[in-house]
């Protein structure tokens, strides 16, 4: 029998400092309304995501707006990641 463990990358959102809006203001760039810290996932890569509510696989999607999941949207309601398991049920 094959067990596989799950390794879960907790994701800690936080608003931006003061300092953090004045370097993107500087930039010409669109402030972002967060900032995610933490490991994140690669670009297209198919993760499992916990939230208050359960766990659910979801796509990582990188663009120039930043980081964002292909279902659920935003990462404002992500407690954690974990890479999809290699064999399903």
């Amino acid at each position: 029998m094959y067990a596989e463990t799950i390794i879960w990358n907790e994701i800690k959102i936080r608003k931006l400092t003061g300092e953090e809006k004045a370097e993107y203001e500087e930039g010409d760039y669109l402030v972002p309304e967060y900032i995610i810290e933490g490991r994140l996932p690669d670009d297209g890569q198919l993760i499992l995501i916990a939230t208050q509510w359960g766990v659910q696989p979801d796509t990582c999607i990188a663009d120039v707006d930043g980081y964002g999941l292909e279902d659920m949207g935003e990462w404002i309601d992500v407690l954690a990641w974990a890479e999809f398991p290699r064999y399903k049920m």
